[in-house]
């Protein structure tokens, strides 16, 4: 398995980042997730759009051209011998001591993996959600500092439950921990509007679906009819009961099925 590391293949067990680097030290770090799709990085444009707003933000400078870049995940891709791949690239702003200013020595990785997905039982059944109390600072900067999803998550996993969605100090639903979430009430699609980080799946959604982004609290979610989430690497998974109690009959809905039907991103 190889890395590209600041422009160059490296074996992995030969890739090595200095302990100084302020994205150990700090979560002074961008980062973004994509996948192919038949072979192709899926959706890269708008993945690399929200990449520089993102470091554009935390005041961190691109080392590469978005071909560069490309060419390096291409390229690592052929070099791993992957037929579909979940791909991360990260930019830190490297050794740069107590210096939160431009980066003297950034750090940029390039990781392609083999694509998994969760198990097909998920998509046909549905999963299970938690609800958990707790904000994301700066949610529209896609950063490493990730704490208050990771919490979310365990909580999650502690009451075995696949996702847990962040309940901001109003009683507003922001997002999942790892996904975006959409609901489905009389046939229309709904989603949160603000305080989350808007995924380019949950964008695709917006635009297919003709979801209408609004505010919606914890006491709205047992009124909802269907639920469902979306990510980049694992598509769109409906969720059938939310806290331990059914979505709606419990099923995955007609709605669900058919915003995965025509946005196509699963295995």
């Amino acid at each position: 398995m190889y890395y590209v590391l600041n422009g160059k293949f490296v074996e992995s067990k030969r890739c090595v980042i200095p302990v100084t680097d302020h994205g150990f030290l700090y979560g002074d770090a961008v980062y973004e997730t994509m996948r192919t799709c038949s072979g192709k990085v899926w959706l890269f444009d708008e993945h690399f759009k929200r990449f520089i707003s993102s470091a554009k933000v935390m005041g961190l400078e691109i080392p590469y051209k978005k071909s560069e870049i490309y060419e390096q995940i291409v390229g690592l891709i052929n070099k791993n011998s992957l037929k579909e791949a979940r791909i991360r690239i990260t930019l830190s702003r490297g050794s740069n001591e107590l210096d939160f200013g431009p980066a003297k020595n950034p750090t940029f990785l390039v990781e392609a993996k083999k694509l998994t997905f969760p198990p097909k039982e998920l998509y046909e059944k549905g999963i299970s959600a938690v609800t958990f109390e707790i904000e994301r600072p700066m949610a529209k900067v896609k950063t490493t500092s990730m704490l208050p999803s990771i919490l979310a998550y365990q909580y999650a996993l502690k009451k075995k439950a696949h996702e847990a969605f962040l309940v901001d100090h109003r009683g507003r639903i922001t997002e999942g921990s790892m996904s975006n979430v959409f609901f489905v009430k009389n046939g229309k699609v709904l989603t949160p509007k603000k305080y989350l980080l808007e995924g380019t799946v949950r964008k695709l959604i917006i635009k297919e679906a003709r979801a209408k982004q609004t505010t919606i609290k914890c006491r709205d979610l047992a009124k909802m009819d269907e639920v469902f989430i979306s990510s980049t690497t694992k598509g769109i998974m409906p969720v059938t009961k939310i806290n331990g109690k059914k979505v709606g009959d419990g099923k995955v809905g007609p709605i669900t099925k058919k915003v995965t039907e025509y946005i196509g991103v699963t295995e």
